[in-house]
């Protein structure tokens, strides 16, 4: 058998060139720094052994000039598609780049993509999950389309592949629907994903996630990359996350390297939630048990998960505890909240899960099924205002606001990982975190109190140990 594969191998190199196939599925991806764009597009090959098509790119700022150039590589895995990348470099920043890609004779249609605005204007992030291949999932794509997007994150489950197949074996061509379907957004705008699920295929397993998506780093599991101010950080709920596993180390040694003054905001993304109180699945307990805790220790802001599809936002909470009992607002928003916030985005287009757990867990501030996509936006002066956005109606169905500006008024918090949280959202220094917390509690609350008393424990303790190899963790972030 392997000598008839390398014999069909040599028979392609030999046959006469080809013009190459048609460039379809084209979608853009950010580079580890969001310097630079990582362009990406298939096309339908006559074997799953050899690529006949060009990886060629023609690019610039004139639609009419396309006068620079650059070419990249090609990959393959047991499917016909052929997954081209090429990145470019050196692009000036807030600016728009017109490109086409192909080559040898078969050209994609012109489409562009504005580079990161570098402080120059709020920069706005898009965040889906559970998306595939559906009326509601179109919807979503093209709403996503008129909000003047610069980022997508998608935390998994993204063409359900899996679900259609015949002997065992998952259905590649919803592969390629589901990446023609998202062309009109991804060509325009980067996409990042995070494994979940539906992504472990059966007989292709990930090979269909690992081949079809650029990831910053060595593991296309777990990576990281930085955008305008925020370090977002992508971990699998798909591979082993114990202490001690190869992905709990990456992320730990990953949260002590952040510098906290390039990147103030610090973004999570996985699939299966640790917090959501819908029981179609709910709250992923093993990955919350082994993971959260760095989460809380290493000041993460907030973490976007999919799996149950609907919609939920998490208080600032830590071990089920809510740090807060404000709703926030654009006057009053959490300052230095002290703990995650946490949000279920699981309404990309999939069928709604309606099944949530009475009573409202206390960690949860909102919960909704209904088909949208979010939207969080930060801003150069120190703000983050994020949005649940209906497909249905275009309403702001949640949404909230998380500050790392000083506070206008007394008793604001200097900043250090170690404020507390009022039942307003406002962090204070003037009194010790334990202190603070247990006076905040409405009526007895000792068990409470005594969880707050250890947990700020805990993160002191955390911030004073030197880690071997590194700097204190507080100089990991810029203190």
């Amino acid at each position: 058998m392997r000598q008839l594969i390398l014999l069909a191998v040599l028979l392609l190199w030999l046959a006469p060139a080809t013009a190459g196939e048609p460039p379809e599925q084209v979608h853009l991806a950010t580079n580890a720094l969001g310097d630079g764009m990582i362009v990406q597009w298939g096309t339908a090959e006559a074997t799953t052994l050899l690529c006949s098509s060009a990886s060629d790119i023609e690019y610039g700022p004139d639609p009419d000039s396309l006068n620079l150039s650059a070419s990249g590589s090609w990959e393959m895995y047991d499917w016909t598609t052929c997954v081209h990348t090429v990145e470019l470099a050196g692009l000036a920043p807030n600016n728009t780049y017109h490109y086409r890609v192909g080559g040898d004779g078969e050209w994609s249609d012109v489409a562009s993509f504005v580079t990161v605005p570098q402080g120059s204007r709020p920069v706005r992030i898009g965040a889906i999950a559970d998306h595939g291949i559906s009326s509601d999932a179109e919807a979503t794509t093209q709403k996503m389309r008129a909000a003047s997007l610069d980022l997508v994150i998608h935390a998994g489950d993204i063409s359900y592949a899996n679900d259609v197949g015949s002997g065992g074996v998952a259905d590649q061509s919803l592969w390629d629907d589901y990446q023609n379907q998202i062309q009109p957004l991804a060509a325009t705008v980067p996409h990042m994903y995070a494994p979940g699920n539906h992504e472990d295929e059966a007989y292709y397993e990930f090979d269909a996630y690992e081949t079809r998506f650029y990831t910053s780093g060595s593991n296309p599991f777990w990576y990281s990359f930085s955008f305008e101010g925020i370090h977002f950080i992508s971990l699998s709920s798909e591979h082993d996350y114990g202490p001690g596993s190869q992905q709990y180390n990456w992320l730990e040694s990953e949260l002590q390297e952040v510098d906290r003054q390039a990147t103030p905001w610090l973004v999570v993304f996985a699939h299966r939630p640790m917090y959501s109180s819908n029981s179609a699945h709910g709250s992923e307990v093993d990955f919350r048990d082994a993971m959260e805790e760095l989460l809380y220790d290493y000041g993460v802001d907030l973490a976007v998960w999919g799996h149950d599809h609907s919609y939920e936002r998490s208080y600032p909470v830590f071990q089920e505890e809510p740090l807060s009992n404000s709703t926030s607002s654009a006057t009053e928003p959490y300052r230095n909240p002290g703990a995650p916030i946490h949000v279920v985005v699981g309404t990309g287009g999939r069928s709604l899960y309606d099944e949530f757990e009475e009573p409202q867990p206390a960690w949860s501030a909102y919960r909704e099924a209904s088909y949208g996509y979010s939207v969080f936006e930060v801003t150069p002066q120190g703000e983050l205002h994020f949005s649940f956005i209906r497909n249905s109606d275009g309403a702001v169905a949640d949404q909230f606001w998380i500050s790392k500006a000083p506070s206008p008024g007394p008793g604001s918090g200097d900043g250090n990982g170690d404020n507390t949280t009022d039942p307003d959202g406002n962090a204070s220094d003037s009194k010790a975190g334990w202190q603070q917390k247990l006076e905040e509690l409405p009526g007895p609350g000792l068990p409470v109190a005594l969880s707050a008393m250890a947990i700020a424990a805990r993160r002191r303790r955390r911030l004073l140990e030197p880690v071997a190899g590194q700097q204190e963790i507080g100089d990991a972030f810029g203190q």
